[in-house]
């Protein structure tokens, strides 16, 4: 009774395979790249954990290209362009570190769509270089 059961279970089992090695599913996995979106607006391009003298040197001297778009006490977001990408420095400060993530977005259209809930983002979330 177990060499009969287990035999039907292994072809069940093999000709259930026959699909991964059909000409359908090699013409969905070759096309898929392209037809499938992402749900990510923008790109993490990097992420430190910035040192004092960094920090100070940002704090003192900010750069004449950013635009500040957020100031809170533990929060600063900067944007500036790169061609015609829209470039996001996301600065977080606790009592012990300040790491600093750089987001790229398209262009301004995708980042005034996207804007509002990607700040709320990263005001809900601790940023880390995990």
């Amino acid at each position: 009774m177990k060499c009969a059961l287990f035999t039907a279970f292994m072809v069940l089992t093999l000709s259930g395979c026959t699909i991964y090695r059909s000409e359908g599913r090699k013409q969905f996995e070759s096309e898929a790249p392209g037809k499938v979106s992402t749900s990510s607006n923008f790109e993490l391009k990097s992420c430190k954990k910035e040192s004092r003298i960094e920090t100070w040197f940002h704090e003192e001297f900010p750069s004449s290209n950013y635009e500040m778009v957020v100031m809170e006490n533990d929060l600063e977001i900067w944007r500036t362009h790169r061609g015609s990408k829209v470039e996001i420095k996301a600065i977080q400060k606790s009592d012990t570190s300040v790491h600093s993530c750089i987001y790229e977005f398209s262009n301004d259209i995708v980042w005034n769509l996207y804007k509002d809930s990607f700040i709320r983002e990263l005001e809900d979330n601790v940023m880390t270089l995990e």
